[in-house]
């Protein structure tokens, strides 16, 4: 009885033994193991100890991330903990268990992302901080980007997204792509959002999902939305965004096979994305774009436009440029020969921008002798074509191109191209005007024509009229006279005046119907100081006047200035200098009556009360040395 008493406890025990052994196996970490994982991820080591902890079977997901976010939140992230990481999902022995870990190291680098974002004025351009945000948002977007073949489940994917809508949500203050932030961060905060684009299941609803998930809003949402790409920045007014959108529109090359376009910092690391390219575009001043900056040159007055979203137009250009190129050896031959990619590059980016200045600004150069200009034309509008719509209708092959003015961007079409051999333009149609380019059998460009006839200086209506060093200039109802110095100047009907000056006291002067007047213009600045004269009268030189500028200075902030000349070549402030807003073309009203003197410019104004001897004298526009001025809508009144 003894005996088998004893059988009965042994296998009693040994029952219990299982079911001890089988209740351990269906347990969580032990509080040492969950330490030894600290440690080994702490020291990046032991790779292979790790992964056999976090991906054990009897772990849920939500078990295994607490453990790394545990173990990788108070870690910092450098190259060697990078790599240990990709080798604990990536490496040969975790195909099966990959779902898991895929999840458990998205989570617990975001559990790292969360410790570095409280410190978000530390994220500067350089900072170690910032290098290891960059790198926790670089192996997250490696993970959710994996292959099939990797065995990143779409299930895990979803995990991975709903784990970034949460840091998201959490970190709204900086990740939010409206917030405003450096270009730096913005970079780095792309790389976010783009692999929570990428993490999010790909079904009907995804872009809505995406957008709600980062928090956009405006133009930036509109641009995922409609688009399905995304359009990041550096936050704050969405109209760089606006400004962007109306491009992708016009170059499909550009935007075509692009997941995300990143404006910021073009020097920071390279962005990756899993369905498709990043276009990385920097970021650049919004003043506006200036004569000394134009690739128009001299030769046509910049449009309307400021140097960020003409740096945009430049970026996207480049990006359609090389890709027409690669599909288009020929064509890549003939830019060769015609001088190489950036010069085609340049033309593609001001047909964009305004094509009808940029027409006239080629032939204004053939007409110089210039020819390189126009074989860059014809090879632009050869790489744009590459993306156009198949020809159909009367229009046949259209490309679409960009109008500048004052109250936007708008689209204009040149219908009817032709393309040679080659690829490149050999014709095209822009409003009523034919434009014909021709090439000799080598493809040098010999000839430009409109509507038959070769061009011609007077038949480019956005290029100013040579201007001449005379003694009197006419035109357009209007005399004018030197005044002082060795101005160049031309005028036209419109009245339309231009002044290039060549010294500090280069102005020309036309009769005042009276001492007491009003004169209005609507003023073009470029190069330097420049503007309107009253009570004007030459000075004790021929390189003095005596009279009162209103002078416009451009720059980054515009100010305007009213000096009173002496006549023997001193000049003193007569009021305090204002900043100005940015613009192109900045309307001007000076009014003199008696010895008081009131300028606006804008909605700025300026005035003073002259000294005794300022009684008569003339109207004049001068220009400084470098400086030229435009003046149009020319009025003179007398009070």
């Amino acid at each position: 009885m003894r005996r088998i008493l004893c059988k009965r406890s042994l296998a009693a025990l040994v029952a219990g033994a299982i079911l001890v052994s089988a209740s351990a196996a269906w347990a969580s970490l032990t509080p040492s193991e969950a330490e030894q994982v600290r440690h080994e991820v702490s020291r990046a080591q032991n790779v292979d100890r790790v992964r056999a902890l976090i991906a054990r079977p009897d772990l849920s997901i939500d078990e295994a991330a607490a453990v790394m976010v545990g173990a990788i939140g108070a870690t910092p992230i450098d190259a060697e903990h990078v790599a240990f990481l990709r080798e604990l999902v990536f490496g040969s022995g975790s195909a099966a268990s990959r779902p898991t870990l895929a999840v458990a190291v998205v989570r617990g680098l975001l559990g790292r992302a969360d410790a570095l974002l409280t410190h978000a004025s530390a994220l500067e351009r350089g900072s170690v901080a910032l290098a290891e945000l960059a790198a926790v948002y670089g192996l997250v977007e490696d993970v959710v980007a994996a292959d099939p073949q990797a065995n990143v489940t779409d299930t895990a994917r979803a995990e991975c997204a709903r784990a970034l809508a949460s840091h998201f949500a959490r970190n709204a203050s900086v990740l939010r792509p409206d917030e405003p932030v450096a270009p730096a961060l913005a970079n780095v905060r792309a790389q976010a959002a783009i692999a929570l684009f990428d993490a999010t299941p790909d079904a009907p609803g995804r872009r809505v999902d995406v957008a709600n998930n980062l928090g956009l809003t405006g133009a930036r949402r509109a641009a995922l939305i409609e688009l399905g790409t995304l359009v990041l920045d550096e936050g704050g007014s969405d109209a760089r965004v606006s400004a962007l959108r109306s491009l992708l529109d016009r170059v499909p090359g550009a935007g075509d096979g692009a997941e995300a376009i990143v404006v910021g910092d073009k020097q920071a690391p390279r962005l990756r994305a899993r369905g498709g390219a990043v276009v990385a575009v920097g970021a650049a001043p919004a003043s506006a774009v200036t004569e000394a900056r134009s690739p128009w040159g001299n030769e046509v007055p910049p449009p309307p436009i400021d140097e960020a979203t003409m740096a945009l137009v430049r970026d996207l250009a480049s990006t359609a440029v090389k890709r027409a190129l690669d599909q288009r050896p020929q064509l890549r031959a003939a830019v060769e020969h015609d001088g190489g990619e950036a010069g085609v590059t340049t033309l593609a980016a001001m047909l964009e921008v305004d094509a009808d200045r940029t027409l006239d600004a080629a032939a204004a150069r053939l007409v110089a002798g210039k020819r390189e200009s126009v074989a860059w034309l014809s090879d632009a509008i050869g790489a744009l074509a590459v993306f156009a719509p198949p020809a159909k209708g009367s229009d046949g092959l259209t490309v679409r191109l960009g109008r500048a003015s004052a109250a936007g961007s708008s689209t204009v079409r040149a219908t009817r191209v032709s393309l040679d051999a080659a690829g490149s333009a050999s014709a095209l149609q822009v409003d009523a005007h034919t434009w014909r380019i021709a090439r000799d059998d080598r493809g040098t460009v010999t000839g430009l024509s409109r509507d038959a006839s070769p061009v011609t200086a007077k038949m480019l209506p956005n290029a100013p009229p040579p201007a001449e060093q005379a003694t009197s200039w006419a035109g357009g109802g209007l005399v004018f006279a030197r005044l002082a110095g060795l101005p160049r100047a031309a005028i036209v009907a419109g009245p339309r005046v231009w002044v290039y000056g060549s010294g500090v006291s280069d102005a020309i002067a036309a009769p005042s119907p009276g001492d007491d007047v009003a004169v209005e213009a609507d003023l073009r600045v470029q190069g330097g100081p420049a503007g309107i004269v009253v009570r004007a009268v030459p000075g004790a030189t021929s390189r003095s006047f005596k009279g009162v500028s209103l002078l416009v200075l451009p720059g980054a902030v515009p100010r305007a200035a009213l000096l009173v000349g002496d006549g023997a070549g001193l000049e003193t402030d007569a009021a305090p200098v204002v900043d100005l807003v940015s613009a192109p073309v900045q309307h001007v009203r000076v009014v003199v009556k008696g010895r008081d003197v009131k300028a606006k410019v804008g909605t700025a104004t300026l005035a003073a009360t002259l000294p005794a001897g300022f009684d008569h004298g003339d109207v004049a526009l001068r220009a400084y040395s470098g400086a030229s001025v435009e003046a149009s809508a020319w009025k003179v009144q007398k009070q």
